[in-house]
């Protein structure tokens, strides 16, 4: 039966994950002000010996739920509050008060962070604190995850407008590596219209994932790798190319393989006989590239479907028309194993960029053949396919030239 005990006989536990905003403390307050120590929901509370069994002998009484009750209880100058007695465990406390709060309340995820904690002390699986709480492991998973937030992080939240950010914000967050961790900055995320999505810091979340990922496969691909530095210019590779490890680039923008030490495109060298019979050699028209024609032809069908986005399917395509304010054509066709590419952004037809890929397997590592037209027009036609698999196709670098000059 409940009834009025001492107010200062009564402790707060030390686990207590409940939090009242000030509009709800205050109505709470006004309530108990108007209604009296009777007309409150009864404190429950347990003996403090109990609750700590082999502790010193102690009056005093534990409260396991109704700890904002007790505290306006003191502000309000009452000498007693109306109380339900139970012999209860600290361990069955814990879980009594959080399944209350949870229904009633609303919990702090980092203190729900450290109640869990408080669990895996007693050796306890995530599983079973799970079952013990009444939540999914997925939950006690994600809230444990918070206690790995640095405390610069933590403090910047502390600081942003009660209810801006959830501990889905901050989740991705922890799933990073400690120093990341440290580097992440929350202020770009807040603005006037309030807190970004979770899905934009999952995003960046990602990045700096995928970023470290390269970090790492490129440092392991580096200490076995037979050509670690360029072949051009001796520089050591800082990044993976598109075409993934082996393949790496180096600050001057060259990519070779690291295996084989080729590059992406080989001129094709000629030795023929000169009219005084001494042996020459002569550049082709035609480069051996590390792509292969399944490759090139995906890559320009991506660029073609971005600018006729409701395009499904593309075999031999013919596209014509005005795109940013000039002519602009392409044409792809296929026969066989070859394919060949034509691509005009206005200004006549011999403006436009063309090859035909052939495919073959060299060797020495490349996997087609790209004739270019005539020697003169080779770096042009590496420059243009390079532009494809970055994602460009000549009008945007006709529109970006088109800007520089102005």
């Amino acid at each position: 039966m409940p009834e009025l005990i001492l107010v200062g006989l009564l402790q707060p536990n030390k686990w207590n994950p409940n939090v009242m905003g000030d509009v709800e403390y205050q109505a709470l307050k006004r309530d108990m002000e108007i209604g009296g120590p009777h007309s409150i929901d009864p404190v429950l509370v347990s003996p403090w010996v109990c609750f700590y069994p082999g502790a010193d002998i102690n009056e005093s009484l534990v409260i396991v739920d109704g700890e904002h009750r007790w505290r306006i209880a003191q502000e309000l100058g009452w000498k007693e509050s109306l109380c339900e007695v139970r012999p209860i465990t600290e361990d069955d406390a814990k879980a009594i008060c959080y399944r209350r709060n949870r229904e009633r309340g609303n919990i702090d995820p980092f203190k729900e962070a450290a109640l869990f904690n408080s669990e895996l002390d007693r050796k306890r699986s995530q599983k079973q604190i799970a079952e013990k709480y009444l939540v999914d492991p997925s939950t006690v998973s994600h809230r444990l995850s918070l206690l790995r937030i640095p405390p610069k992080i933590l403090d910047a939240v502390r600081k942003l407008p009660r209810g801006t950010i959830t501990p889905s914000h901050l989740e991705p967050i922890a799933s990073l590596e400690p120093e990341d961790q440290k580097k992440f900055e929350l202020k770009g995320y807040y603005g006037d219209d309030g807190f970004k999505s979770v899905k934009q810091i999952e995003i960046e979340v990602a990045r700096i994932k995928e970023m470290r990922a390269k970090e790492k496969a490129l440092a392991e691909a580096i200490e076995t790798a037979k050509f670690p530095k360029c072949p051009n210019c001796k520089k050591e590779p800082i990044s993976i190319h598109y075409k993934k490890v082996p393949w790496v680039s180096c600050a001057r923008g060259h990519a070779w393989n690291l295996t084989t030490g080729k590059g992406l495109y080989d001129e094709e060298r000629i030795q023929q006989n000169k009219l005084d019979g001494k042996p020459e050699i002569r550049v082709s028209s035609v480069l051996r590239s590390a792509h292969t024609v399944k490759e090139l032809k995906q890559v320009f069908e991506e660029r073609i479907k971005e600018l006729v986005p409701k395009m499904t399917q593309l075999t031999d395509v013919r596209v014509s028309g005005m795109l940013e304010g000039s002519h602009f054509s392409f044409d792809l066709n296929m026969y066989g194993h070859a394919m060949s590419v034509y691509v005009n952004h206005g200004g006549g037809y011999h403006s436009g960029q063309s090859f035909r890929a052939e495919e073959h397997d060299y060797r020495s590592g490349e996997k087609s053949s790209v004739h270019c037209g005539s020697p003169q027009e080779i770096e042009k036609v590496k420059a243009f396919i390079e532009a494809a698999f970055q994602g460009k196709l000549g009008v945007e670098l006709r529109k970006k030239k088109a800007e520089a000059s102005s």
